[in-house]
């Protein structure tokens, strides 16, 4: 019918949870629309793969899929990587450059990271999802382009617009659809069909037979929290294929999900958590001990309700 629903067989949208196949559904009908995308969702999750299934399912198809991804690009580099910019319009700006929406003319562009904009291209920004115009660095005339907007977060766009860090008029220019992407640990019953499908891509790049986890393999990885989600395994999933030599995937060849106890501050300082992740995490599994009773949760933490209700709403947690 369309590329989302040949595609996803392919990591990381393969599933047979109910809630991923909610998502692959709204995708789909949404792949049709000309309207702005916003797509949430921790890291490695899949927020990329599915921009782009949704652009190859669309009339633009024919057209560029542009990416520009801002938390990996200086700050004072990001308006050029955006909009492009004149010869002399800075020092090293030895000629004239196209930035990424002009590159994106016909097609899609993911704005990968949205939160990450300074206030000032917020509002540059904000013109072009309005007018679909803009002037490149330093530059007199205005451009129009013909760009379908993507746009993606990690972050709760709401609490950074209650924080006055984010452009309200953008979020809602933005905002228009909303396709949410659950976190692996959310879609458990996914990870035996992500496991096989990304052993059959491994074999299909070696030249060589499918590798096949044993129960204990399968076990560990069942037993992981996967707080790097789809991307976290498909790196342990590549790893135990390089490492076993036979056939099948042993125990020891999964380095996650040992039966020993677990020690939070270690996972913290292994997963590189900041205090905000670490803060969520434990609010999170609180709430999650308490069965949602906010009020036996917030007595837990040392916080009142109302303080539990600003924490959840700036992390996104419902």
């Amino acid at each position: 019918m369309n590329a989302i629903a040949s595609d996803v067989t392919a990591a990381p949208l393969v599933h047979r949870s109910a809630l991923m196949a909610r998502v692959i559904d709204l995708a789909r009908r949404v792949a049709r629309s000309e309207a702005n995308l916003l797509l949430i969702g921790e890291s490695g999750t899949g927020k990329g793969v599915l921009a782009r299934l949704i652009h190859e399912a669309s009339p633009r198809r024919s057209g560029p899929f542009v990416t520009i991804a801002c938390a990996n690009i200086a700050v004072d580099l990001l308006e050029s990587e955006l909009f492009g910019h004149e010869k002399g319009a800075f020092t090293g700006a030895t000629e004239q450059r196209k930035g990424r929406f002009e590159q994106a003319d016909g097609g899609t562009i993911l704005i990968d990271g949205v939160s990450e904009l300074a206030p000032s291209l917020q509002g540059k920004l904000l013109r072009v999802v309005q007018e679909r115009s803009f002037e490149r660095l330093a530059g007199t005339r205005t451009l129009s382009v013909d760009v379908r907007i993507l746009a993606s977060t990690q972050a709760d766009l709401e609490a950074l617009v209650a924080a006055g860090s984010f452009r309200k008029d953008l979020f809602y220019r933005l905002n228009v659809i909303r396709v949410e992407i659950p976190p692996l640990r959310d879609r458990m019953e996914d990870v035996p069909l992500l496991a096989e499908q990304m052993l059959r891509d491994i074999a299909r790049r070696s030249g060589g037979d499918p590798k096949r986890l044993s129960r204990g393999a399968l076990e560990r990885l069942m037993g992981h929290a996967w707080p790097g989600n789809v991307r976290e395994l498909q790196n342990v999933i590549e790893g135990a294929a390089i490492l076993e030599a036979g056939p099948e995937i042993g125990t020891d060849a999964i380095p996650v999900g040992e039966a020993r106890p677990r020690d939070p501050i270690a996972e913290a300082i292994g997963g590189r958590y900041s205090l905000a992740q670490l803060e969520e995490r434990y609010i999170r599994e609180v709430l999650r001990l308490t069965g949602g009773n906010r009020s036996q949760a917030a007595r837990i933490l040392g916080i009142n309700r109302k303080t539990l209700l600003e924490k959840r709403k700036r992390y996104g947690i419902p």
